[in-house]
Parts: structure tokens; sequence; C-alpha cells
């Protein structure tokens, strides 16, 4: 008796710490997870977009193992998706911005970010079709929220890749209609700048095995 007592009480102890290691994990992954994007944003930002991409993927995988909310996984997946595109790894680029887009879906989150990106992503890649399909969802969504008028230049930027990628296809009516509509916002806005970014999609193919120091 005294001895399955003893058992039981082991086990009752083993259960105790698992419970309490688990319950540190989330803090801890979840700080670390911040760490790496914080250096992934550094890294970015010196034009390492392979060490960005990397720092981008160990910030998505300890949001995983920290239970991260949706809506910063969101983030992790989607800078990961924009470094990977950098670099020219298409498929990671895509994994990454279609994870972002399926969560910020679930979570009512800016879905119109993941559309521009993935839209932008496949017009480097020379996929056309589904560069068109996902600037038209871009486009009916930044029309929703006024994007024409809170970043106009920005905004008149995404219509410009979208109608060279129609031309692409083929589409040359509807491209002339969106470059009419780009022109209108750019000589109104004469003098803005935009205020995002644009991800240099297939700029530093470079780098898609290298790490930069």
């Amino acid at each position: 008796m005294l001895t399955l007592e003893k058992e039981f009480m082991k086990q009752i102890i083993l259960i105790g710490v698992a419970v309490f290691i688990t319950s540190c994990a989330n803090p801890i992954n979840l700080h670390t997870a911040n760490k790496y994007f914080i250096g992934g944003k550094n890294n970015a930002a010196q034009g390492k977009w392979f060490n960005a991409r990397m720092s981008f993927g160990r910030a998505w995988t300890n949001a995983d193992l920290g239970k991260a909310g949706d809506r910063e996984t969101a983030v992790y997946a989607y800078e990961y998706g924009r470094a990977s595109g950098a670099i020219c790894d298409w498929v990671e680029a895509e994994r990454g911005l279609l994870k972002a887009l399926e969560l910020d879906t679930k979570t009512n989150g800016p879905v119109h970010m993941s559309y521009v990106e993935l839209g932008r992503m496949y017009k480097a890649k020379g996929d056309y079709l589904e560069s068109v399909k996902y600037f038209s969802l871009a486009k009916n969504k930044l029309d929703e929220i006024q994007a024409d008028t809170s970043d106009s230049i920005g905004y008149a930027s995404i219509l410009k890749d979208y109608s060279e990628a129609l031309n692409k296809l083929g589409k040359n009516v509807q491209a002339s209609a969106i470059t009419k509509r780009e022109q209108e916002i750019r000589n109104v806005f004469k003098g803005r700048e935009s205020r995002h970014d644009i991800t240099p999609y297939g700029k530093h193919c470079d780098q898609n095995s290298l790490s930069y120091n």
C-alpha cells in the first residue's frame, strides 16, 4: 500500500512539473517569436532577405509552439512569405502568404494586404492568371476602405501592377481602364509618396541559398 501511494505521489509530481513546463512554454515561445520577428525586420531593412526569411520562419514556428493568436501568427506568416518571394522561393512565398490570408479571413483581419502581396508575388513569378485574380480581389477590398484617398500613391502603384498583369494576358481594354484610373490619381496627388514599401519580389534570387552576416 505504501509503495502504491508513493507511486501515485510520484505521478502527481511529474504531472505537476509537466503542467508547469507547459504553462511556461507559451510566454517563452511568444517572447522568442517576437525577438525573431524584430530581427527579421532589421535584416529586411538591410536587404538581407535570406536572413530575414530565416528569422520570420523561426518567429512563425515559435508562434505555433507558443499557441499565439491567429492575428499574431498571420503577421509572421505574411512576412515569411514576403521575404521568401524576395529571394525567389516561390513555394514558400505562396505558403506564407496563403496562410496569412487564411488567418486574416478567419479573424476579419486586413485580407487586402495578403491579396496585394499575392498579386505582386505571382506577377514576379510570371503566373499572370493568379496575379490578376488576387489583384482583382485586392482592388475590391481597397475600394471598400477608400484606399485611393487614405494612401493614394500606394493604391496607384497597385493599379499599375494590376494593369501590367492584365496586359500580359492580352486583356488590354481592362488594363487601359485600370491605367486611366492610376494616372488620374497620380495627377490629383502630385508630389505625394506611398505610405508603404513595395516588396522586392524576385529581386534577390542570388540570396536564395546564401546567408549574409
